[in-house]
């Protein structure tokens, strides 16, 4: 006959076997037994940032080395145009008004400068700057300028300054940024500048 001590040393000693029979099936399992696997983990790779594209602007037009005696036109217009006094340039100046429709030509085509310092600003010979228009060539209106191609395009002053020189007001020099107009130029006003090119006019001035 078996003591009690025995028979209690048989039974932990099972209770262990169990245990290990379990554990080792369990992990048998887990780690790939009887053909199972787990799912490969997947991995996404971060998105990659991709810079806008750098805008270089495009270049400010160098102005134009011209006569002495011509004006430099830039931007939409790149030109000397020399003075061709005729018929067609004329000028009035009096106390109150500046008027003067005057005549160049320059890349194969004819090119009218208008300057017009109507009452209320013209005061004989000094410095005279521009803003956009309120009113037409001929009316009473803020200092301007203006170019007329001979393509039929116009242009209108909408900054700049006019230096007119000399006693009798009849010559001087202008530096003058314009916009081309939308319409014709007896039409043309404050409203009618198209937005976009401008055309830049350096030079002199002088009345037949």
């Amino acid at each position: 006959m078996r003591n009690p001590d025995q028979a209690r040393r048989s039974r932990v000693l099972a209770s262990l076997a169990g245990f290990v029979v379990v554990f080792g099936v369990s992990a048998w399992l887990i780690t790939g037994g009887i053909g199972f696997h787990g799912a490969t983990p997947t991995y996404s790779h971060p998105a990659t940032f991709t810079p806008a594209p750098t805008l270089t602007p495009a270049p400010t037009p160098t102005p134009l080395v011209c006569a002495s005696n011509g004006l430099g036109l830039t931007g939409a217009i790149n030109t000397c145009a020399t003075a061709a006094p005729d018929k067609t340039s004329t000028c009035s100046v009096s106390r109150n008004v500046l008027d003067a429709v005057l005549r160049f030509a320059g890349g194969n085509q004819v090119i009218v400068l208008y300057i017009e310092i109507n009452a209320g600003f013209y005061t004989g010979p000094g410095k005279y700057y521009f803003a956009p228009w309120q009113f037409r060539l001929g009316r009473n209106d803020l200092p301007k300028a203006a170019v007329l191609q001979s393509t039929g395009r116009f242009w209108e002053s909408v900054a700049g300054v006019v230096n007119v020189a000399g006693n009798d007001g009849r010559s001087g020099n202008v530096n003058a940024i314009l916009q081309a107009s939308s319409v014709g130029v007896q039409a043309s006003d404050g409203q009618t500048v198209v937005p976009g090119p401008t055309l830049s006019v350096v030079g002199t001035w002088t009345c037949p």
